[in-house]
């Protein structure tokens, strides 16, 4: 009986307190709402005025040739993406005659943008006397814009000559590990495919791992001229012993064996086209596969890329012409064919570790020992499968559920 009484007491005291300071806690409220959101670091939702604003894209030909064309260095019939650094929603725009884009009804964020003009064999026969059809213009300078009130409704891009797409692309990367298998994380590969109708060789072609310290904050993604690595290997051959015929992939695994009798959830490469064996290490040498050439590896009884964030490239730099600094080998970012970035998170692109002229953007995602795998998206399947390479890894990458090494998923 005692305790009832003294629970109405308090229930008394209680609603006496909250009609005397009603105005107070009010104020209260109000005033730590907005500050706990700051503290919290919760986006602001674009307001309505925001969103009504009809942005205009506007891309600007450095290189000459739309000046040649047309009389004016704004590029027409030019095919953009823009991606939502936040959201992820993408949008696709074409240019006008004027070499502008219109948008509007989206929210301010920064973007992820690929602009592409594709040149016409016969405007490059105007241009250069030579009737061509893998000269494109792209932006590779400008990879990130920003959509806001603040900034105004007119964004300028400008747009640099290119080569067109890279005849052997990086088709897939398999980093993470299988699930199921502890930490088990030798069934690392990466996939490269034959983009041409023709058949094209990788004799001498070098692959490097990226060179980036995290933890102590070293990256060289900002560095205009060379790829920083300590990682290298190169396939073997003469100049015509290893051809890729077109629509052909080839798989380098850490290890060519059938990982799942030893990791069920794993996969077998045993049959794989080469093995980034390193003859000082631990790992298992397939006999009846090709070894790439062991270049230098500075850590590691394996090839080892990260299983959460890592970059690869693929140049066609002569290994014996690669620039030594320090304890790091230079790769200039011109012999580049291919290069794809991931991280742990993909949106972080301020911890980047290539440059964004070889990639502008970063798949990835993947959490350790899940047995996912980074797969280039396809652009076409007939007559052949042709792959997705915006050089922007952000949109050319879909993430899948297993493993697909040597096809298409």
């Amino acid at each position: 009986m005692f305790l009832c009484e003294r629970i109405k007491a308090m229930k008394s005291i209680i609603s006496n307190l909250v009609n005397k300071y009603r105005i107070h806690l009010l104020v209260f409220f109000i005033s730590v709402i907005p500050l706990s959101c700051n503290i919290l670091n919760i986006d602001k939702i674009p307001s309505a005025t925001e969103r009504d604003i009809k942005y205009k894209i506007i891309l600007k030909d450095n290189s000459g040739y739309m000046m040649t064309l047309y009389g004016s260095n704004l590029v027409r019939n030019a095919e953009i993406m823009i991606k939502s650094k936040m959201q992820g929603t993408e949008y696709q725009l074409t240019t006008d005659s004027n070499g502008v884009a219109t948008i509007s009804g989206i929210i301010s964020d920064d973007y992820l943008v690929t602009a592409n003009r594709w040149m016409l064999p016969a405007e490059m026969k105007i241009i250069s006397g030579a009737s061509r059809g893998d000269i494109k213009l792209t932006n590779t300078n400008s990879r990130i814009i920003t959509f806001s009130q603040k900034n105004g409704s007119d964004i300028v891009i400008p747009m640099e000559m290119a080569l067109g797409s890279s005849p052997i692309v990086i088709s897939e990367i398999y980093a993470c590990g299988p699930p199921g298998a502890g930490l088990y994380y030798q069934d690392k590969y990466v996939e490269f495919y034959n983009q041409t109708d023709s058949v094209v060789y990788v004799d001498g072609l070098v692959v490097s791992v990226v060179f980036a310290n995290y933890y102590l904050g070293i990256r060289y993604s900002d560095d205009p001229d060379y790829v920083h690595t300590k990682n290298i290997y190169k396939f073997p051959g003469r100049g015509k012993d290893y051809p890729i015929h077109p629509g052909q992939f080839i798989v380098c695994a850490a290890e060519a064996i059938n990982h799942k009798l030893v990791a069920p959830n794993s996969i077998d490469l045993s049959h794989s086209d080469f093995e980034f064996y390193k003859p000082d290490g631990t790992g298992i040498d397939n006999p009846n596969v090709p070894n790439m050439i062991y270049i230098y590896q500075d850590s590691g009884n394996l090839w080892l890329i990260g299983g959460q964030g890592c970059a690869i490239i693929l140049s066609n730099c002569p290994s014996d012409s690669i620039k030594q600094s320090g304890d790091q080998f230079l790769i200039p970012i011109k012999s580049v064919m291919d290069g794809v970035e991931y991280l742990q998170d993909p949106t972080r692109l301020d911890l980047k570790i290539l440059s964004p002229s070889i990639d502008a953007g970063a798949t990835g995602g993947i959490q350790f020992y899940t047995g996912k795998s980074m797969e280039r998206k396809a652009l076409s399947t007939s007559p052949r499968l042709i792959l997705k390479d915006d050089d922007n890894s952000t949109v050319d990458f879909d993430i899948i559920a297993h493993p697909t090494p040597g096809k298409y998923h």
